[in-house]
């Protein structure tokens, strides 16, 4: 399924990273799991799913339950889930983040080419993630509803936050990375193993990978399409 700054390339590398840190029966945490490109790799029975993005957990506990989104959407439908929104529906988040243009929340209608039927794509997408997250429990919160030592030591904790300096997400409040790193520090001085995806990271966090990716979408309205390396950074128990 589209979904702006998704992980559907780098996914499964940054789940065999975080799952090096696994113990037997420990929790997986993804927060900011968005398209669930890294959670369905992981293999352990303790995997948990957050995102403050509410509509969107909707779908996919939908999907966990059996739900089979639409192979097709017209304009016309597209523009009625846009104006409706209803939080409580699993099509709206597949609409507007499947069937718009670049995965973008309410981005606008992507016209099926020759080569992408865009919600056939994404409702097939959105099956197969179900199927490999059987188990996974949904949840939606914020970061920063969840204070520090709430989950224990021995936790592997993975977010992918919306990344400094670029584009945010329609579909929630402008993001304070200031915040997130106090946040993501001190649940690792807790004993949580803490890896965030970003392009750079704060003193005292470890650079584990690195891959050269477009993020076009990510990045501020106007600029020309470039490379970025996506890194990801890790810190842990002292």
């Amino acid at each position: 399924m589209q979904y702006l700054g998704g992980k559907a390339g780098p996914g499964a590398r940054i789940a065999q990273l975080c799952s090096e840190r696994l113990g037997p029966d420990a929790l997986f945490v993804d927060m900011f799991c968005g398209s669930l490109n890294v959670v369905r790799h992981i293999q352990t029975p303790r995997r948990l799913a957050v995102d403050a993005c509410g509509p969107l957990i909707t779908m996919w506990r939908a999907a966990l339950r059996g739900w089979v989104p639409p192979t097709e959407v017209s304009r016309e439908e597209y523009e009625r889930v846009k104006a409706t929104q209803d939080p409580h529906d699993p099509l709206t988040a597949f609409v507007l983040f499947g069937c718009s243009f670049g995965g973008k929340w309410c981005g606008g209608y992507a016209k099926n080419r020759p080569t992408q039927r865009y919600a056939e794509h994404a409702s097939h997408q959105v099956v197969a993630k179900a199927k490999d997250c059987i188990g996974t429990v949904l949840e939606r919160d914020s970061f920063h509803g969840k204070f520090p030592g709430c989950w224990g030591a021995g936790t592997v904790l993975y977010c992918d936050p919306p990344y400094e300096g670029t584009t945010g997400y329609k579909a929630l409040p402008t993001f304070d990375s200031g915040k997130f790193w106090l946040w993501a520090t001190a649940h690792a001085r807790r004993g949580v193993h803490v890896f965030v995806s970003e392009y750079s990271a704060p003193d005292g966090w470890k650079l584990v990978d690195e891959q050269v990716a477009t993020q076009a979408g990510r990045l501020t309205p106007g600029k020309a399409k470039e490379k970025r390396v996506d890194r990801l950074f890790y810190r842990g128990p002292q």
